[in-house]
């Protein structure tokens, strides 16, 4: 996994996060947008709680979700999805308690297939207002460890799911 910072200022922090997956693009690509079974590959963690109210019929652009966590609040929308290359949502996550603030999330998946596998880049825009912004290095190694974690528990499941296909 790497993960790079992109833009790290007062109230913006960017970070890339890639890997290969020995998977089909596909196949990676129906992990990500399947956020009614995300319990099927991601554990719950201190951080993410699970994906709850998401928006009727099939996923796509458009398609709202809530995730809470002891943080904050996200409510999230898809943005992008062009299958099976790239997804992107936002997520906006309102501080516990509201006085702390606002996080505004911009998530970004671009899939790469090559031969047997898939490169995964996974862009993350964090924009802090409020007075979280001045617990921005708390905030910024919160979300380095999550999406680590997440990024490997992908791998991890797609590379099991296509080695028993």
């Amino acid at each position: 996994m790497l993960e790079s910072p992109r833009r790290d200022d007062s109230s913006v922090i960017e970070l890339e996060f890639e890997t290969t997956i020995r998977a089909s693009a596909e196949s990676v690509f129906a992990l990500i947008v399947d956020l009614r079974n995300y319990d099927r590959w991601l554990a719950r963690s201190s951080a993410f709680h699970g994906t709850t109210e998401i928006s009727d019929g099939p996923i796509g652009v458009g398609t709202t979700y809530i995730e809470s966590g002891p943080t904050g609040i996200r409510r999230g929308k898809v943005t992008e999805f062009v299958r099976p290359t790239r997804v992107a949502f936002e997520q906006p996550m309102t501080m516990k308690p509201a006085a702390l603030g606002l996080v505004a999330i911009r998530l970004g998946h671009t899939l790469t297939p090559a031969e047997g596998s898939v490169h995964l880049r996974r862009t993350l825009q964090l924009s802090l207002s409020g007075p979280v912004r001045f617990a921005r290095r708390i905030v910024k190694r919160q979300f380095v460890v999550e999406n680590e974690r997440m990024m490997s528990a992908l791998k991890a499941f797609a590379e099991s799911e296509a080695r028993s296909s």
